[in-house]
């Protein structure tokens, strides 16, 4: 095994990506070397890296090698839709993505039964050891304070959202700030540190990056600025406060946390720079994100340069995993009231034709409606559920090379204005409920109901009426909410799953509540469950027909030709969760590795 303690001159593979970058692991997960290459500033989201840089100091001394240098960890810290036909985590048939209550599934994607023998993509600490070497050769640099400083908050910042994601997943890890040495055993097989120690440590990297990163640099929306840092700050100690809150019980970290995230997203609403754009649909439809008041930073893709495939599974194939009972019946109706609510005359009932009137017009951004239900057996392209979801299918493109196969070029928001508002006002109520803070009238009316002022959805204000919330005077009551939740922390939860949708979010924002039983098919019944139907309205295709498995509205299947469908029926092939779900299994071989040399890793409860 070949250890390097200096930054190497390391020839980088040629992809469509921004960069991926194979090193060799080593220890307990730590590369113990680096890579940086160049690309354009103004173009990096859509160019190939080129091939090496040579470590030596003067090489620091530049600014611009420094901007080269981080521009090939986009594709890593920002991935957008990525790139050919590796799909991205938004939509469907990835765990991200079917690990949620949003779909039903055809064959469900099953939660990690066992802890695997190994594990890189995720026990990695590659990014950690990188971020740290760039830091240090920044510091060493003969590059002015400001300067410093600036690519200082954009080495901290990146270091902050990998510890994030790794401390998301395992729990306790190890925390280095400093180049390990390959000999240094002590430091190499360290003991995990705790959760909060991890935290508070990104904490101080994701201030000193807001303070620091500068509020322009490079091309508006491609390259990090103080917004994009303050944006995926809310989103990271947003997470971490109603962790501690619902998982660890630990009230004082929870506030502490939730105070921050709050306090990201609204230095960032503060500055004006973003305003909500007129359409929701064009957010993940358009072929070019430039200029759109909303986004903060974007991927963008370029004909037969660099393209994805996420629209072309929603637009030609059939979608296994398609829209579940639960996520439709999540968006309100017209009036703002949730539709089972009694005395809401708006909505119409189960039949497709009735429950897509008079609704939220988000639903009609998130599946089909023109085309009506795509039944196994009735149209070509089918969806599980019957429900045809169409987040990210842009019309004009269906037919066009730039809607099919891998070759789609519409751009992927990486980060939007909109989840920061979403994610102040629930930290917000978080800490009210806490007792650490007042809810005002204010807070909804600059984040909930300025998106709903959108000129594309248009919806009825929160009004904010002691602990409930109302809507035209009428108070908020919905018959299907959780009860061990609040009125106004759920009506703010479906706030975010319904202006999100579909955005790889989901998972995480379920693990974070303590809610990941919304994901189990024997727990939640609108889960495996789809569109009503009636077969004796398909008379020429009752034959195909009789293989779709109908239940009622208490999941229980029914023999005749009316009731809802059921894509799986058999329990073993379910999608159940235990408690160990919430964290990801520590991988056999760093366990073992950790033995080996003197040292202990232990494993996460019940694996």
């Amino acid at each position: 095994m070949v250890l390097t303690s200096e930054l190497a001159k390391v020839q980088l593979p040629k992809e469509q990506t921004f960069m991926k970058i194979n090193l060799n692991i080593l220890s307990a997960g730590l590369l113990l070397a680096t890579a940086v290459s160049f690309s354009s500033c103004d173009d990096f989201l859509t160019r190939d890296p080129q091939d090496t840089v040579t470590d030596v100091p003067s090489f620091w001394n530049n600014e611009e090698n420094l901007r080269t240098s981080f521009l090939d960890y986009y594709t890593y810290f920002f991935p957008g839709y990525r790139s050919g036909w590796n799909r991205a985590d938004n939509f469907a048939e990835t765990n991200v993505a079917d690990w949620t209550d949003d779909n039903a599934q055809e064959v469900a994607t099953l939660f990690t039964k066992v802890a695997p023998t190994t594990d890189a993509d995720n026990w990695n600490f590659e990014k950690i050891r990188n971020m740290n070497l760039l830091l240090s050769r920044i510091q060493s640099s003969s590059l002015g304070e400001e300067a410093k400083n600036h690519w200082s908050g954009v080495a901290r910042l990146f270091r902050a959202m990998e510890y994030a994601k790794l401390v998301q997943k395992f729990g306790d890890v190890p925390y280095y700030d400093a180049v390990v040495g390959s000999t240094d055993n002590e430091q190499l097989y360290r003991a995990r540190d705790p959760r909060t120690t991890v935290m508070d440590k990104v904490n101080e990297d994701l201030a000193f990056a807001c303070a620091n990163i500068r509020v322009n640099d490079g091309t508006k929306g491609l390259t990090v600025n103080r917004a994009v840092a303050q944006g995926f700050a809310s989103r990271i100690m947003l997470f971490e406060g109603t962790w501690q809150k619902y998982h660890a019980n630990n009230t004082a970290k929870a506030a502490e946390y939730l105070k921050a995230a709050k306090d990201y997203a609204a230095a960032l609403m503060q500055t004006n720079a973003y305003s909500i754009a007129p359409s929701y649909k064009s957010l993940t439809t358009s072929e070019d994100l430039a200029g759109n008041p909303e986004i903060i930073m974007y991927r963008s893709y370029v004909e037969n340069v660099v393209m994805h495939s996420l629209m072309s599974f929603q637009n030609t194939e059939h979608e296994m995993s398609s829209p579940s009972r639960s996520f439709v019946d999540a968006f309100l109706t017209k009036n703002g009231l949730p539709i089972h609510q009694a005395g809401n005359t708006d909505y119409k009932g189960k039949e497709y034709a009735k429950e897509i009137q008079n609704r939220d017009p988000r639903l009609a951004d998130n599946i089909d409606e023109e085309s009506g239900l795509r039944l196994n057996g009735v149209a070509a392209v089918y969806a599980a559920s019957g429900y045809y979801a169409n987040r990210y299918v842009n019309k004009d493109l269906i037919n066009k090379p730039g809607g099919m196969s891998s070759t789609n070029t519409t751009d992927a928001p990486v980060m939007k204005l909109n989840e920061v508002m979403l994610n102040y006002i629930e930290a917000a109520a978080e800490l009210a409920d806490l007792g650490q803070y007042t809810l005002t009238q204010a807070d909804f009316d600059k984040t909930i109901n300025a998106i709903r002022d959108r000129q594309s959805t248009q919806m009825p204000h929160l009004t904010l009426a002691g602990n409930a919330l109302k809507v035209n005077g009428v108070e908020i009551n919905d018959p299907d909410r959780d009860a061990t939740v609040k009125p106004i922390i759920w009506e703010i939860r479906r706030e975010r799953r319904v202006e999100l949708a579909y955005e790889g979010l989901r998972f995480n924002d379920l693990r974070r509540w303590g809610k990941l039983e919304y994901a189990d098919m024997t727990k939640n019944k609108k889960l495996n469950m789809g569109a009503w139907i009636n077969k004796a309205d398909y008379p020429e295709n009752a034959e195909a027909l009789a293989k779709i498995t109908l239940c009622d509205e208490n999941g229980k299947i029914v023999t005749g030709n009316e009731g809802y469908i059921m894509p799986i029926t058999e329990v073993a092939k379910m999608r159940v969760m235990a408690d160990k779900d919430y964290l990801y299994p520590i991988p056999v071989d760093q366990i073992t590795m950790y033995e080996n040399h003197g040292f202990k890793l232990t494993q996460n409860p019940g694996w």
